[in-house]
């Protein structure tokens, strides 16, 4: 590409959610332009004027990435592009463009509210599973806790390891051992909404791993390959005189093996040291 088929305006990215404003503002960089979608790009420059500019809508789905790299690399104009994050668009893309925010002013929102003035803001039912746990505990309405869980179905031994360490676990032996299953997952989390009333402010407790057995990873360095193999051959005075030179002090209490023997020093004779005078180099 010469200098004289290069691009002077940079680009220009616009970020932002869903109803903010992202095309509106898009319209006020350029007069009259053409507008495309990132997933659906079939059209050719030509001797398209400069004047007018192209907008680009929606690079976070699906984006022809070659058709718009060449628009920016070929369009003497300015080029507008339009996505939800800055994250979705290419690293290519984003690298020759401006970046711009939309706001967080939701018009979207604004136009609903004007036309219905008494409904209710809408509310996202995706949770991940800390915030899951914690509205679990603190939330009074338990039907709002069954329509999440129903919802985000959470794996139920992982609901319940989140759970056992933040409520006591009489509440959760029901649900666990009679429901978990046995009967319909959805009855199972229905159940399970309405085993806490909730008012539980504390601070959530996540679970804890526990460490596991060293006794199968020393058996197979000893050669063993089941550990109740192992505990029979322990009983044998050479086999444990054998495995101690094999591993540590540690793992012996741990194998119960007994102490290793330090091996002791050999004694020396001391070294004397005969006083010279300075009369016998003479």
């Amino acid at each position: 590409m010469g200098l004289t088929n290069m691009n002077n305006n940079r680009a220009i990215l616009i970020t932002g959610k869903t109803g903010t404003g992202k095309s509106t503002k898009a319209l006020t960089f350029v007069e009259n332009p053409k507008i495309l979608y990132a997933n659906d790009i079939d059209f050719e420059l030509g001797s398209f004027p400069i004047e007018n500019g192209i907008v680009v809508e929606d690079l976070h789905y699906k984006p022809d990435k070659a058709s718009i790299l060449s628009i920016l690399r070929n369009y003497k104009g300015q080029v507008v592009l339009t996505a939800l994050t800055k994250k979705s668009v290419a690293k290519e893309i984003v690298d020759m463009c401006q970046i711009k925010r939309s706001g967080s002013r939701n018009y979207l929102e604004e136009v609903l509210k004007a036309e219905a003035p008494n409904s209710q803001e809408p509310c996202s039912y995706e949770r991940d599973t800390f915030t899951l746990v914690a509205e679990f505990l603190k939330e009074k309405d338990r039907d709002s806790i069954a329509n999440l869980l129903l919802f985000n179905k959470p794996s139920d031994t992982q609901v319940l390891s989140w759970l056992v360490e933040n409520m006591h676990p009489n509440r959760l032996i029901f649900v666990d051992g009679v429901v978990k299953r046995r009967w319909s997952q959805k009855y199972f989390y229905e159940m399970l909404a309405h085993c806490h009333t909730g008012n539980s402010f504390g601070r959530v407790n996540m679970p804890r791993r526990r460490a596991y057995s060293q006794i199968p990873k020393l058996s197979r360095r000893l050669g063993v390959k089941n550990p109740v193999v192992l505990q029979q051959l322990i009983k044998d005075e050479d086999f444990v005189t054998w495995a101690k030179t094999k591993l540590n002090n540690g793992e012996c209490r741990l194998l119960k093996l007994g102490e290793k023997r330090k091996a002791r020093k050999k004694k020396t004779d001391p070294i004397t040291v005969q006083q010279t005078t300075l009369e016998e180099y003479i």
